[in-house]
Order: structure tokens, then sequence, then C-alpha cells
């Protein structure tokens, strides 16, 4: 029987795998640094030895809370930037022309996202929202029907009396076509 190429219970060997999966590589390319088949590694992993799944979930534990934690700082806002721009003199030194610091402001998109995924709550009631049809502010969409009729099939006092109806009781100047507000 010929010897296998790795220790896969060697302590190096897990450690290889733990950081492999610390800096966000997938099975398939901790398979090809390791120089084995994707197929072969996940049938280690899953069958043959266990440590290799549970060094692959301590590496992933371990960028997931980095990014988390990034996430969350960026969502928060208030982060530093330094911008510097910088100019080659010469006499061979380097002359700052420009510099500016600003500070990041929060993201919402960033923080609905955090929410919807850390607090039932919010997520309830996003997920709620979404039912709700806001072109008719909640009501029933069958409660006033919809007519289609021709506009020349109707007399202008007609015209007007369906605009200033739709429009909350405000009168339109025929000429314009502006509201006007009475």
């Amino acid at each position: 029987m010929a010897k296998p190429q790795h220790e896969y219970e060697s302590e190096a060997f897990l450690k290889k795998v733990e950081e492999y999966a610390k800096k966000g590589y997938t099975d398939k390319e901790i398979a090809y640094e390791l120089d084995l088949h994707p197929a072969t590694f996940s049938e280690h992993k899953t069958v043959n030895h266990p440590q290799i799944g549970e060094a692959l979930a301590r590496g992933r534990a371990k960028i997931n809370n980095i990014v988390r934690q990034r996430l969350l700082a960026v969502g928060l806002g208030g982060l530093k930037t330094k911008r510097v721009s910088k100019r080659k003199s010469e006499m061979g030194g380097e002359e700052v022309m420009y510099e500016e610091e600003t500070e990041l402001a929060p993201n919402p998109q960033v923080l609905s996202t955090w929410l919807f995924n850390h607090d039932e709550e919010w997520r309830a009631s996003v997920m709620e929202g979404k039912r709700l049809d806001v072109t008719t502010n909640g009501k029933d969409v069958n409660a006033n029907p919809l007519v289609f009729v021709s506009a020349d099939d109707l007399e202008k006092d007609q015209l007007d009396g369906l605009i200033k109806a739709q429009l909350g009781g405000s009168e339109i100047d025929a000429d314009s076509g502006n509201d006007t507000g009475s």
C-alpha cells in the first residue's frame, strides 16, 4: 500500500488547513494548495479525518469574526480615512502637496443588513412590510375598481370632474392643466 501524501491528523497539516481557511480559501482552493484533488480532500474531511473539518471551522470562524467586525464598523461610520497626495522633488525627496482626513458616514444598507441577520424583531418587521401594498397605503386594492374610459367619450365638464375627484377636490385650470389648489 502506498504511503499517504500527507499525515492528515498531524498538527502541522491541520494548522495549514486552518490557516488557509482563515485566509478565506474555499475547500477546493485549499485542496489545490495542499496538492490534493478536491474530491479526495472532501472525503478526508468528512469520512476519514473529521479533525480536518474542525480545523476548517476554526479558521472560518476567525475570518468571519473579523469580517463581521469590519462590516459593523463600516455600517456605524466614524472610520477615519486619510488621503495624501505627494510629489517627487527634483532633489529626490517627496513633498506633500495635499493631505485630507475624512470620517466615513454611517452606511444604512450595511446597518439594515446587520439588523436583518441579527435582530429577529427587525427581520419580522421587514418581512411583514414586504407584504404590504404601499401603492394603496395598505387599503384593499378592490375598494376603488379601475374604470377605463376614453377621454374622447367625455364632455369637458365630465373630464374636469374626474380629474378633480382624483386630486381630492382641487380644481384644474383648463388652459394650463395646472392644479389651482382649491
